[in-house]
């Protein structure tokens, strides 16, 4: 089980870069859509004990609702683009934050892909310290074609699950990790 779940993240990571070709938090920081992260940290029971991996493939499986994997790539003009994904029981939530060289949160891009075969994007800048959206999505899973959205069921799941809001690196789980 250990191997899925690697696997599944490395292709998470691969797919989310070819499928959001116009990702603009991608491109505000400066890091190419297939570029791998040059650091890794994980917290895979969830309980707040990070730890950097020197590659992808040594992550532990991460726990449904509770683990976690972060990813850290250096963009231009000292930008830095920090991943994370969050695997559920029924959806994996996905975030990038963009922070510039300062270590202030620029933008973020929040994706959730469910179980039910829908996923949600959402992306904005973030402006006064406060995330302001400039595109909301629906996309199929499996086409990564746009769909409306999905009704009731797509309500409750993103009342309930919203992307963390760090407005500085600093602010990170993992900072101290990121800073040595």
């Amino acid at each position: 089980m250990k191997y899925l779940i690697i696997v599944v993240t490395l292709c998470a990571v691969s797919a989310r870069s070819d499928a959001a070709s116009k990702n603009g938090t991608w491109q505000r920081c400066g890091v190419e859509q297939n570029q791998m992260p040059q650091r890794v940290f994980a917290d895979p029971q969830g309980k707040g004990n990070w730890k950097e991996y020197r590659t992808l493939k040594e992550v532990p499986e991460l726990t449904n609702d509770a683990g976690a994997y972060a990813g850290f790539l250096s963009g231009s003009d000292g930008n830095s683009l920090i991943i994370t994904q969050e695997p559920g029981e029924d959806f994996t939530a996905y975030t990038d934050y963009c922070f510039e060289k300062n270590g202030r949160l620029l933008q973020l891009r929040f994706e959730l892909r469910t179980a039910w075969g829908w996923e949600f994007r959402e992306e904005g800048s973030i402006v006064n310290g406060h995330f302001s959206s400039r595109s909301v999505e629906f996309f199929d899973t499996k086409t990564e074609k746009m769909v409306p959205k999905p009704g009731d069921d797509a309500n409750e799941v993103l009342a309930n699950v919203k992307p963390n809001l760090y407005s500085q690196k600093s602010r990170l789980p993992f900072f101290k990790l990121l800073s040595r």
